[in-house]
């Protein structure tokens, strides 16, 4: 007997793996307050000797910096994952741009409120613009990617 094997479609797989990195984000957000504080040390502990070449000693501001770039780039990669999404619906059905933008709009504001009601976390307006400016990037990029494929 043979195995039958089916093949995803394209817009299957971006769809699964947009959804497992938005559990990701969301699931990040139920971190408690230390517990986020200390895996943000770790990564301030790796990076501060860069910083440090670059003339920031302030171990506060390199958490902050460190802090925010994790919200952007988390954010980056799924503006990414999220534009293929759309890249290959778009190809067969209308509604892909509103399909995209209520998700990428909708993640980080979902995030924001868990940290509301998580204990030593805090939600920040900010934090949904500096989300919001790495789904741009991330977006942009795959936009780029699907132009120079197609």
């Amino acid at each position: 007997m043979g195995v039958v094997r089916r093949r995803v479609s394209p817009t299957t797989a971006w769809l699964l793996v947009s959804l497992v990195w938005t559990a990701v984000i969301w699931g990040h957000s139920f971190i408690q307050g230390p517990d986020s504080a200390n895996e943000s040390g770790l990564v301030v502990q790796l990076v501060r000797p860069v910083f440090e070449l670059a003339g920031m000693r302030d171990v506060e501001t390199i958490t902050l910096v460190v802090r925010k770039l994790a919200h952007f780039s988390e954010y980056a990669v799924l503006g990414y994952l999220v534009g293929r999404l759309r890249g290959s619906l778009r190809r067969g059905r209308s509604g892909a741009l509103a399909l995209s933008v209520a998700w990428v709009l909708f993640v980080p504001v979902i995030d924001e409120t868990i940290q509301l009601h998580v204990p030593g976390r805090a939600g920040s307006p900010v934090d949904v613009l500096i989300d919001l400016c790495g789904v741009a990037l991330g977006s942009v990029l795959a936009l780029v990617v699907l132009r120079f494929r197609d």
